[in-house]
């Protein structure tokens, strides 16, 4: 158990530098949508129109690259906290799928998901094995997340 903590912590850090390195959190600035409003599906258990969708899943997905923004200030002053935060960030990219229904945004948020899922692993495994080389790697998965980020804003304003 502690070992894998110690891991986790250690792919956080990975994380972190990796945001560190690459000049830029992983959420570029939202752009303004006109689809913005609280989504009315949501009060009645519906997922509602892909427009609603999108509104909550780009809310979400700010919130989380908050958070990934977070991280890099956490990993140094408190490394517990960091996991934590991980810990959530991982389960909230995880959940995104469950709040869609649309085909082309499930599509979209898929790709997201499992490049956090192959980032995450990715810097585990660098840990593990003692590859510095992992760094350079998580610097380059970010950038990659950051334009599957922007490729869904853009697809949810209409861009």
């Amino acid at each position: 158990m502690t070992d894998t903590r110690l891991r986790t912590a250690a792919a956080g850090l990975v994380l972190a530098a990796g945001l560190l390195v690459s000049g830029c959190g992983l959420i570029p600035s939202p752009a303004p949508s006109s689809s913005a409003a609280e989504p009315s599906g949501s009060a009645t258990g519906e997922p509602g129109t892909q427009a609603e969708q999108c509104a909550q899943v780009l809310a979400q997905v700010q919130s989380i690259g908050d958070d990934i923004g977070r991280l890099g200030e956490m990993v140094a002053n408190d490394p517990f906290g960091a996991l934590g935060l991980l810990t959530s960030i991982s389960e909230r990219v995880g959940s995104l799928q469950a709040q869609v229904t649309d085909p082309e945004l499930l599509e979209r948020i898929g790709e997201i998901q499992s490049g956090w899922d192959a980032l995450v692993a990715d810097a585990q495994e660098s840990i593990g094995a003692g590859d510095a080389s992992g760094l350079q790697r998580a610097a380059d998965q970010v950038a990659q997340l950051g334009q599957q980020v922007t490729e869904l804003q853009q697809f949810c304003t209409g861009a």
